[in-house]
């Protein structure tokens, strides 16, 4: 992961010190402003990736938990896409 390529690394990178990965996290932070996870491009990549990322805060992985959520509202797993993955 580098700065300023349009990919917020996360992390150590996601700091003010280090310019907010070079600004790549700033429309992250903006939008999930109390999202806390070690890797935010995860956030919104088509898959439900559980933990931190299936929060209220991190807009249940961008939306990417919605269908998943609403399918099995007590399943709580660490890998959600491992359901029914054959």
């Amino acid at each position: 992961w580098c700065s300023g390529d349009y990919e917020c690394a996360g992390g150590k990178y996601n700091t003010e010190e280090c310019g907010f990965d070079d600004g790549d996290c700033l429309d992250f932070n903006a939008q999930y402003p109390d999202c806390g996870v070690e890797v935010p491009m995860l956030i919104f990549d088509g898959r439900c990736d559980g933990g931190l990322y299936n929060t209220e805060e991190c807009g249940y992985d961008g939306g990417d938990c919605t269908s998943f959520n609403a399918q099995y509202p007590d399943c709580v797993v660490e890998y959600p896409f491992y359901i029914g993955n054959g």
